[in-house]
């Protein structure tokens, strides 16, 4: 996948939320790059969580960045990835769908 194929998914929450406690909450394996990234294991890919209003700690604003698909006879479409993952980080903090 080049840079110009990487999906990414920009998404906004109804209120500044808190990623880590979040993804801890629903149980979504994942690591601390730094104030402002967080590294997300989930499907079996790899995605790129970026807070573009502030710190992961208290963000409203993210994009969800693709970066290493699960092989290919397992993993469902990238853009379905990140769907998926958007839909339960909102049912996660209790975002209407």
């Amino acid at each position: 996948m080049t840079d110009d194929e990487t999906p990414v998914h920009h998404y906004t929450l109804p209120e500044p939320t808190n990623l880590r406690d979040t993804l801890e909450r629903a149980g979504i394996e994942h690591l601390d790059v730094d104030d402002e990234r967080i590294v997300v294991i989930y499907q079996q890919a790899i995605l790129m969580v970026t807070a573009t209003d502030g710190q992961v700690t208290a963000t409203q604003e993210l994009d969800v960045e693709l970066w290493e698909a699960a092989p290919r006879s397992t993993a469902p479409d990238p853009e379905a990835v990140l769907t998926s993952f958007t839909d339960e980080l909102a049912a996660a903090t209790g975002t209407p769908q």
